[in-house]
């Protein structure tokens, strides 16, 4: 109960922000759907906003709730994104992609101009460590290569498999297979990301480094806010 309520009180919180922009990209999961559901009922608020979102399953559910959702191919700008995130640290890193939307998360972080984040207070560390796994969007036709790599170079990784619904891996909005390596102990998280990234048939990578301009951390009684130097500049 308690993991429900700061949810409810940091997606609460994100839409004070949201109102200040015209395009918005919506990122993917759980809290993000709670987050278009509060959208939903406070549109009043919305009146004039276009979306963008980063995935087929949030561009269903904001047509269904009746916003405007634009193709991400043809949008040349992004005033905000909004995501959630499965971990982050107290340097505002995150670790994204539980819910295989990565690639599109990240381009739209990227490229957007202001970035808020919504997490419960279970998901922030106060650093990233070798228990942590790092999504990875990977070429199918790279796959068996890839991960041969991989065993050289001394990580450790799976191939994420689907649930109920359909055998076999997990397919990402882009058409990738999810690998999930080991983050090592110790490890240079920008150091990681560049290694990874540089191997032929890796789409992309969940590790948000120098991405986040305000996360909401929800807590049962509270939001906290997480400032990046951005929005120190903007607000």
């Amino acid at each position: 109960m308690g993991v429900d309520n700061a949810r409810e009180l940091a997606v609460r919180e994100a839409l004070k922000y949201l109102i200040d922009f015209e395009v918005i990209g919506v990122g993917t999961g759980s809290t993000i759907d709670r987050l278009i559901n509060f959208m939903a009922s406070s549109k009043d608020l919305l009146r004039g906003k276009y979306f963008v979102a980063s995935s087929t399953a949030t561009a269903l559910k904001l047509r269904d709730t009746g916003f405007k959702v634009f193709d991400i191919s043809s949008t040349d700008c992004v005033d905000v994104y909004v995501d959630s995130a499965d971990r982050v640290d107290r340097n505002l890193n995150l670790i994204k992609g539980g819910g295989a939307a990565l690639t599109m998360e990240k381009i739209l972080a990227y490229y957007s101009r202001f970035n808020l984040f919504i997490v419960d207070y279970g998901k922030l560390v106060d650093s990233f460590g070798g228990e942590d796994f790092i999504p990875v969007d990977v070429l199918p036709q790279s796959l068996s290569l890839l991960t041969n790599q991989l065993r050289r170079l001394g990580y450790k990784f799976s191939v994420r498999h689907c649930g109920k619904g359909k055998y076999g891996p997990v397919v990402s909005d882009v058409g990738g297979i999810i690998v999930d390596i080991n983050l090592r102990v110790g490890e240079d998280l920008l150091e990681f990301d560049r290694r990874i990234k540089c191997l032929p048939g890796v789409i992309e990578t969940g590790l948000f480094v120098g991405l986040s301009d305000l996360v909401l951390v929800g807590y049962a009684d509270r939001v906290d806010l997480l400032r990046g130097r951005r929005f120190l500049r903007m607000y």
